[in-house]
């Protein structure tokens, strides 16, 4: 696993395993899940990261996600 943070932008992108990206997922307005080909999740990203983690202590992840995750570790 790596984190990597971009100050210019402020995004941070935790990668989670090493394949190539395939797609997408917008998970909330500043949260984005990138998945390999397998549907695997491969990497998250935290758009305006500074902003997102200094005002929350919680991120909440809508209930479809969960049990997409679920799914996809079966």
């Amino acid at each position: 696993m790596k984190i990597r943070y971009e100050p210019v932008d402020d995004i941070l992108l935790i990668t989670l395993k090493d394949k190539s990206l395939a797609y997408g997922e917008e998970i909330t307005p500043q949260i984005i899940a990138h998945y390999s080909k397998d549907n695997e999740l491969v990497e998250i990203e935290v758009l305006d990261a500074n902003e997102l983690f200094s005002k929350r202590e919680e991120i909440d992840v809508p209930e479809y996600v969960k049990q997409k995750e679920a799914y996809i570790k079966k």
